[in-house]
């Protein structure tokens, strides 16, 4: 059921329903703006994101939930079609051979190397440094930082609790 959510989702955008308002109350200019350039979708997910961090840290430093609601941010440099979307997902980041060509393949490398370029856009924009670190390193966390486990760590959870089903149980009371 679960599957058939996301797919569902990837093909109508309606569907997701970021927390836009909670987002933008933690955001200061000019990463509001970049967050209101990315994909809805993108926005749910990381709304997702910032309340499993809140949830698991409730006293976590304001800088790591910004970077949370960012840290897809380097997607939006161009639309995901739907088809692309799904597809991207199929094989694991870290299994992935050689990418495709043509149109799936510019998608599998906007999707691997989206850390590193929402960390520049962030810093083009001025974003706070940290930020921008924290966004880089995303997927592979440097060891010792706790915030940026953290992030992987409600990132990875936020993915695992939609694809069983239960994303609506990162919403709110965070």
């Amino acid at each position: 059921m679960a599957l058939l959510a996301r797919t569902a989702r990837a093909f109508a955008p309606a569907l997701a329903r970021p927390e836009d308002a909670f987002a933008e109350a933690w955001l200061p200019e000019p990463e509001r703006a970049l967050y209101r350039a990315m994909d809805v979708r993108d926005r749910d997910h990381g709304c997702r994101v910032a309340r499993r961090l809140l949830r698991d840290h409730p006293d976590a430093d304001p800088v790591w939930v910004r970077a949370a609601l960012l840290h897809d941010v380097g997607k939006s440099v161009a639309p995901y079609r739907a088809w692309e979307r799904i597809a991207v997902h199929l094989v694991r980041r870290d299994r992935r051979p050689n990418a495709p060509r043509g149109a799936l393949g510019r998608a599998v490398e906007r999707d691997r190397d989206h850390a590193a370029v929402g960390a520049r856009m962030l810093a083009a924009a001025g974003a706070d440094p940290r930020v921008v670190e924290l966004v880089a390193e995303h997927h592979r966390p440097r060891t010792g930082d706790p915030a940026a486990a953290a992030l992987a760590a409600a990132d990875a959870a936020a993915d695992a609790a939609w694809r069983a089903g239960a994303g609506v149980a990162d919403r709110g009371g965070a």
